[in-house]
């Protein structure tokens, strides 16, 4: 643009004219002009965001409301179905025609290998959970099948994390207290015959135990310390004899 007192050219934006100082009205008006807005747009921004502040917080309120409302909803559903299973209305007590119908159910299970079911039936209609007072008969082989159900959960879980990429995944030390618990049991059955043999069969083949190991833990009382080539590191022994064995 041209200076209005000499005429000299100079840029639009400039304060004053570089050549003899006049003030530029026009960039001296667009200076203001964006003060103003710079200032506008402060106040707007501290509003907002004081606004948006206050509506977490109260969201931030409202969730955890949520959230404590939940934990004491559950809390009570299990207050109130411990009280339900252990009461004279349970459908836990069971009596009669029934208890002796389940009974029969149950022998019929384990005769035909339905272990799994053959313990959710007593486990669901037995007061005293694990004890089975309702079923006296066969109480030792549930036991087992129950002790047999947390090796096996133990096992799948070593095969999920195997899909997942860990293709070494070894045998735990809680794994190795499961098992622990299972031989320990005195019960002598075809049952437990039968789930001892596969109890074997997961320490051999998958973990890669010797029968010289399998019986060394099965002699063991339960909680003594079970060790491997020397070591209590038994996960890290297990690792390297998969890792030896899927490298073959």
């Amino acid at each position: 643009m041209k200076c209005t007192n000499c005429g000299a050219d100079f840029a639009s934006d400039q304060l004053r004219c570089p050549y003899c100082g006049t003030v530029n009205e026009h960039a001296l008006k667009l200076a203001k002009e964006l003060q103003s807005y710079d200032a506008a747009y402060e106040k707007k921004r501290d509003e907002v965001l004081e606004r948006g502040t206050s509506q977490v917080l109260k969201h931030l309120t409202f969730g955890l409301g949520i959230v404590f409302l939940a934990i004491a909803i559950v809390s009570f559903g299990f207050l109130a179905f411990f009280q339900y299973r252990f009461s004279g209305k349970s459908s836990y007590q069971v009596s009669g025609a029934r208890l002796v119908r389940n009974k029969e159910m149950i022998a019929e299970y384990l005769d035909e290998g339905q272990y799994i079911r053959a313990y959710l039936l007593a486990s669901t209609t037995d007061p005293t959970g694990e004890r089975f007072q309702n079923y006296p008969k066969h109480a030792g082989e549930l036991n087992d099948i129950y002790n047999y159900s947390l090796i096996l959960t133990g096992v799948l879980q070593s095969m999920e994390s195997m899909d997942d990429g860990d293709k070494y995944a070894a045998l735990r030390d809680m794994d190795v207290i499961s098992f622990q618990i299972f031989y320990s049991s005195d019960n002598d059955s075809a049952v437990r015959e039968e789930l001892t043999r596969e109890v074997d069969g997961f320490l051999k083949n998958y973990y890669q135990l010797t029968d010289e190991e399998i019986e060394t833990l099965k002699s063991l009382e339960s909680g003594k310390q079970f060790t491997l080539e020397g070591s209590a590191d038994i996960e890290g022994v297990t690792r390297r004899r998969m890792e030896a064995y899927f490298e073959k």
